[in-house]
């Protein structure tokens, strides 16, 4: 059996699935604030699954953050119970089987690459539009991480110069990385929030944005061509490295529904000219997806 784990800020995700990659068994739990609790819930997690189907399980692991190469401890601010924490050795130790841990956005492309959108293609970018941005790379049959752990997050790469000068009123936003201007502070739904309240004057987040948009308001018309403007440029800048067969948008600004058709329209002004485009999807999993691809970590794909 393959057991996948989705752990987020304020939840544990978890589902057991056979080789032909069904689910056969699901739970949830609330994600602790301290570590000895974190290690204690997942061994007791595996423990009951292993009983329940008689088997020893393979375990799987995403979570939003990296793994320093050096000592293997974590680097996961929205977790504090495991930041800094030598996850991947403590949990082997008490589960006595060897586990993988990945990031959830490479989780989540990985679900996508096999049985999902981008089945079948060599190379695909995968971007997660939520509170954050998060950006995983898939080649030649598996994901690339990196020297340290951060292939692929696009997020964090600085908005274009092209963008500045087409909008010069941008606002000018400090990302918690410490860099200035960073393509999530303008293009996650936190970024969508970001945008609006520049131009309107006021707060408002993502979903009522996208509300006062269908319903023909003005400011938010503005305020999501620019989204759109931006986000194609900041995905053209990886797809200018990457030349991706496919590009996979996840999270929850993913289910916006003009989101293929815009992004797609505007992604050709900012790739050379007369290239053959990406196919654009979005992701066949949603919210399946990361525990889904912790489950693959250990399939043999």
């Amino acid at each position: 059996m393959l057991y996948g784990f989705d752990v987020g800020g304020t939840k544990i995700a978890f589902c057991v699935y056979d080789y032909e990659l069904n689910c056969l068994f699901e739970d949830q739990t609330p994600t602790p604030h301290d570590y000895a609790s974190f290690i204690t819930i997942i061994t007791d997690m595996v423990r009951q699954a292993d009983a329940k189907f008689a088997v020893k399980g393979k375990v799987g692991l995403g979570f939003p953050g990296a793994i320093n190469p050096e000592d293997m401890t974590l680097n996961c601010a929205n977790v504090p119970a495991i930041k800094g924490r030598p996850l991947i050795h403590d949990l082997s130790v008490s589960l006595e089987r060897d586990i993988k841990l990945e990031n959830d956005a490479n989780c989540f492309l990985l679900s996508e690459c096999y049985g999902g959108s981008a089945d079948g293609c060599a190379t695909v970018l995968g971007v997660t539009l939520g509170t954050g941005v998060g950006g995983a790379l898939f080649i030649n049959g598996d994901i690339l991480t990196g020297k340290n752990s951060f292939a692929g997050e696009i997020g964090h790469y600085p908005l274009p110069a092209t963008l500045l000068k087409k909008y010069p009123d941008l606002p000018d936003l400090t990302c918690g990385c410490g860099r200035q201007m960073c393509l999530e502070l303008y293009v996650s739904g936190t970024g969508l929030g970001n945008l609006y309240k520049h131009y309107a004057k006021e707060p408002l987040k993502g979903p009522a944005i996208l509300e006062k948009f269908r319903a023909g308001d003005k400011t938010a018309k503005k305020v999501v061509d620019i989204y759109f403007d931006i986000l194609a440029a900041g995905v053209g800048t990886a797809m200018m490295v990457l030349d991706a067969d496919a590009i996979v948008f996840g999270g929850g600004l993913s289910k916006f529904e003009i989101l293929v058709e815009e992004f797609t329209k505007r992604l050709p002004e900012h790739l050379l000219n007369n290239v053959q485009l990406p196919i654009v999807v979005k992701a066949k999993f949603g919210g399946e997806g990361g525990v889904r691809g912790a489950a693959l970590l250990n399939h043999e794909k």
